[in-house]
């Protein structure tokens, strides 16, 4: 084991609660010794203070090559010529800056110096405010009204100092755990929460009706078949920074789900915005060529004008995207919504609220298309087809409804649905001894 250097301090008797020499126990306490008892473990050195008897000597030792170090100075406070000083630590109070020093003496080697200030700045304001706490006990053996008062009043300054400190440092803690909650995690870029704040802070009366919402449309399901998850994720950042490459100061873009951008895009017309979205489209388009990728990608838009009675950021983000499924549907690149398409995204929304609860109450109804037999004219089988009987609406066809429960994840429930009772159809007829019939069901993807 490597020996130890011993390093010798003068130190100052009357600094409460940093440093004072308790009579009791014939040393020194408080913070500055805690931190040199804590030096002294980390490092090659063994810090002591000399032989005193209570009085302050460091002025004596200032000159004398029997101690390295000369500690306990407060700013304001006299210090001995000759000597080099490092910092303690700062405190704030009043909207003034203090500092503490230490003092090395021409004893102490370049070394000591160098380390002990590196020790230093390593210590951090929690642990200095864990000293402050443990070494605020007021000693038994010191007397005096001043004395005490300016005690306290130097360990209350500390102490507030601390909390400011913390204070800050938790303030900045905490606005990037808000930041981080706005963040898409995928992407990097924000999410629907930073667009709902910002769409507040941007949107207004006088600029709304300048502004278009744009969904932008990924077949995720699709991609994650051919490419699976970690394609997925490639291409939605590959789109984040192609789509922040076009976007201005004046536009808010954000990730809203695993399907879908959402960019509210200033522009004064289509015929700009068209202009603007033919690139857009083109470098995501050209992703699979550009990084030889064995499949296509697909992209397409719904563009919802704002109107000046808009407010409501989640129905204009669904009317966007009823219109980004549309243009998937009919291979188009984009859709605008138009009131006519407005009334049936309205219509179809009330229905996708109803889906679930109509399977629940056995609206949807099993319809047999017939199979018959060329030769002998008779009905051998058939393919089973849905209808949504509505209440309000009547028989609604598949072209209506499917599309509405693929969009809430709830198709599969339609299909064994279908089945079942195809099945009791099917045991109907066996106990009327037909089992020959036969009954196709169509599943989706």
């Amino acid at each position: 084991m490597e020996e130890k250097v011993i390093v010798y301090v003068a130190g100052n008797p009357d600094a409460y609660p940093l440093e004072y020499y308790d009579t009791n126990s014939q040393t020194y306490e408080g913070v500055i010794p805690q931190l040199f008892k804590q030096f002294s473990a980390a490092s090659r050195y063994e810090v002591v203070y000399y032989p005193a008897d209570g009085t302050d000597q460091r002025s004596h030792f200032a000159q004398n090559p029997q101690v390295e170090i000369l500690s306990g100075y407060i700013q304001g406070d006299s210090i001995p010529s000759g000597v080099q000083t490092a910092v303690l630590f700062h405190t704030m109070h009043g909207g003034m800056e203090n500092s503490y020093y230490l003092c090395f003496t021409a004893s102490a080697s370049g070394s000591l110096q160098a380390d002990l200030e590196t020790f230093l700045a390593s210590v951090s304001q929690e642990e200095l405010s864990g000293l402050l706490i443990e070494t605020a006990v007021l000693p038994q053996n010191q007397t005096g009204l001043y004395w005490t008062i300016g005690a306290l009043s130097l360990l209350i300054v500390l102490l507030a100092s601390s909390i400011i400190w913390l204070i800050r440092k938790y303030k900045k803690k905490l606005e990037k755990m808000e930041r981080d909650l706005e963040r898409d995690e995928a992407t990097g870029i924000g999410n629907l929460d930073y667009l709902m704040r910002y769409y507040k802070q941007v949107i207004h009366d006088k600029n709304r009706i300048l502004y278009h919402l744009l969904y932008f449309y990924i077949d995720v399901d699709r991609l994650q078949r051919l490419g699976g998850r970690t394609e997925v994720d490639e291409f939605l950042r590959y789109c984040a920074v192609v789509l922040q490459g076009y976007t201005s100061d004046a536009d808010i873009l954000a990730k809203v789900s695993d399907q879908g951008f959402v960019l509210l895009k200033l522009s004064e017309n289509m015929q700009k915005l068209d202009a603007w979205l033919t690139p857009v489209l083109y470098q995501i388009r050209s992703y699979s060529q550009k990084y030889a990728k064995p499949f296509e990608v697909h992209m397409t838009v719904g563009i919802y004008p704002l109107k000046a009675e808009d407010w409501d950021l989640n129905e204009m983000i669904f009317n966007a995207c009823q219109g980004a499924y549309m243009a998937e549907r009919e291979g188009k690149d984009y859709v605008v919504c138009s009131n006519e398409m407005l009334r049936k995204f309205a219509e179809e929304k009330q229905l996708q609220a109803n889906v679930e609860e109509a399977l629940s109450k056995h609206e949807f109804q099993l319809y047999i298309q017939f199979y018959v037999d060329i030769d002998s004219y008779q009905v051998v089988g058939g393919e089973a087809l849905s209808r949504w009987n509505h209440p309000q609406k009547g028989v609604l066809k598949p072209d209506v409804f499917v599309p509405l429960m693929e969009q809430e994840g709830i198709i599969n429930k339609l299909d064994y649905d279908c089945l079942k009772k195809v099945c009791d159809f099917l045991e109907s007829l066996r106990t009327n001894n037909i089992e020959t019939f036969f009954v196709s069901c169509n599943f989706s993807r």
